[in-house]
């Protein structure tokens, strides 16, 4: 009968210890390959049935870690520099962005959204069909970068609390009992995808703005040795979004011409 444990036989099931179904008892059949585990019992029963060569094939799995930079080969990820003023150079809790020198730098390819326009003014006669557009001046409207950013490890915590501290101290001006008192939120560099898409931006931060899910987890990170507080609480997944202002001098404007502009030649200079 099948409810006697002593006698149970069924197709390929073969038990004669009494201890029970979920105790130490001895199973003998082949066709069972791990009887500890109930996800394993039934993934051995669907590939019993499987012809030879039709299993799925198991891949390795790596744990996704940030890349040092190196001055020696081309990188080519979205990154906006951390000013070189001794302020941010020395934070113990920017401290974890120096690994990718001293860029902030965004582990999955971000949405990036640039504008250029031309702007015109329009004379418009009385009595007529078409107004005469008069040019006025062109410019590149503010760069927004909008960019997941994945949180993993111990490692990967610590680099999300340094991002997300640098862009919002980028907002900041030099205010209060402070270093450099007056002076207005730093220039940075934004960089990515070649000389000929980013290369060497002077922009300013002028919003920042980074959510805290309620629908993932979160990991306790350790920051005992760069905060006074013992850990902090990072979600595994958030997207930051940051919006980037062009800004230009009036003596790098003066460097600017147009052939130059169009043959490539002032791809390093920072213009777009």
């Amino acid at each position: 009968m099948a409810n006697n444990p002593q006698s149970t036989q069924n197709q390929g099931f073969n038990s004669t210890n009494t201890s029970g179904f979920y105790g130490s008892n001895t199973v003998n059949n082949q066709n069972f390959i791990n009887t500890g585990n109930a996800n394993q019992i039934l993934k051995d029963i669907l590939l019993k049935n499987l012809p030879n060569g039709a299993e799925v094939t198991k891949t390795p799995s790596a744990t996704a870690t940030f890349l040092p930079t190196d001055d020696t080969q081309p990188d080519y990820r979205v990154k906006v520099s951390v000013p070189s003023l001794s302020t941010f150079r020395s934070s113990p809790i920017l401290s974890p962005l120096a690994k990718t020198g001293y860029n902030v730098v965004f582990p999955i390819s971000p949405n990036i959204t640039f504008v250029h326009s031309a702007n015109y003014d329009e004379l418009t006669p009385v009595h007529n069909n078409y107004p005469f557009p008069s040019y006025v001046n062109s410019r590149t409207e503010d760069i927004t970068i909008s960019g997941n950013f994945p949180v993993q490890t111990q490692e990967d915590g610590l680099y999300w609390i340094a991002a997300t501290h640098c862009f919002r101290s980028l907002t900041k001006m030099f205010y209060g009992e402070t270093s450099d008192k007056g002076a207005p939120p730093p220039v940075v560099k934004l960089n990515g995808y070649g000389s000929y898409v980013m290369n060497n931006i002077p922009v300013v931060v002028t919003q920042f703005t980074f959510d805290l899910p309620n629908d993932v987890d979160y990991l306790q990170i350790g920051t005992a040795r760069t905060t006074s507080s013992p850990y902090q609480m990072v979600p595994t997944n958030s997207t930051l979004n940051v919006t980037l202002k062009p800004l230009y001098s009036r003596s790098k404007v003066n460097e600017f011409s147009l052939d130059d502009f169009v043959n490539g030649s002032l791809a390093n200079k920072g213009f777009v």
